[in-house]
């Protein structure tokens, strides 16, 4: 095959737009669609219309919404490292036991993204589920693993996508960052002080396989109540022991392939 041309790339780059326009809307109209992606609604009908044929995309009436063949991909994507499904019973066990939300988080591409999430009984449903996307920088996961990366690969991380604040207190100065980075390599678990979200407090501890960082276990609750011992030791205590256990069970189990099989 030869190498892709420009109009190639540009209209893959187009479709994942028309994609990620319906995950952010929802069912929408041809006409919506169109709109937020400022594009004419011939374009993005041809746009849709494919990812229909290759059942990407459904349509209800006049309104178009993403496709369930999408359940598998997520799914191959979430599965692709065993030791990703292995993290899900401690992130439900955290959630059970501090009755907050739990989650682990990846870094992939220089962004953390949320593979597993739990709520506790008095979790703030904060909107933040499986596959959401989040700066490193700002939370407390994304600082458990940076901590972890050489200085020049947290450099290139700052570079491509810099230190946006999300709230006033959020971290935006590089040297800052490094200083808060070192205090976390130093006693081992990070906190986030409603610097990724107004209110809401996290703290988290990486996890690790053969000595490399794999991801990061979290808790996050509101400011008011995830606070005092609770914050800085007893939920810390918490999952470093989860860490602890997940790691070995990581290391040295092999857990059975899930893999099913279906006509694609």
């Amino acid at each position: 095959m030869g190498e892709p041309n420009d109009e190639t790339i540009q209209t893959t780059k187009t479709s994942l737009e028309v994609v990620h326009t319906l995950q952010e809307i929802g069912p929408a109209r041809l006409s919506e669609i169109a709109d937020r992606l400022d594009m004419a609604e011939s374009t993005t009908h041809r746009h849709l219309q494919t990812l229909r044929d290759l059942r990407y995309v459904s349509r209800d009436g006049d309104r178009y919404q993403l496709g369930l063949r999408f359940t598998r991909l997520g799914r191959a994507a979430r599965t692709r490292d065993p030791a990703y499904e292995m993290t899900q019973s401690h992130v439900q066990e955290l959630a059970e036991e501090t009755g907050e939300r739990s989650q682990f988080v990846v870094e992939d591409h220089g962004l953390g993204i949320y593979v597993h999430v739990e709520t506790g009984s008095r979790a703030v449903r904060a909107g933040f589920g499986v596959g959401r996307q989040i700066h490193l920088h700002s939370s407390s996961a994304g600082k458990a693993i940076l901590a972890n990366y050489p200085r020049e690969r947290v450099d290139g991380i700052i570079d491509r996508w810099g230190l946006p604040a999300l709230t006033d207190h959020t971290i935006t100065d590089r040297e800052e960052l490094y200083d808060e980075l070192e205090a976390v390599r130093e006693r081992g678990v990070a906190f986030n002080r409603k610097e990724h979200v107004d209110g809401i407090n996290g703290t988290a501890v990486p996890v690790r396989r053969d000595g490399e960082v794999l991801g990061a276990l979290a808790v996050a609750g509101p400011s008011h109540r995830l606070t005092g011992d609770e914050f800085e030791q007893e939920v810390p205590d918490m999952m470093l022991a989860a860490a602890n256990e997940l790691e070995l069970n990581v290391t040295y189990a092999t857990p059975e392939s899930a893999d099913d099989h279906i006509v694609e």
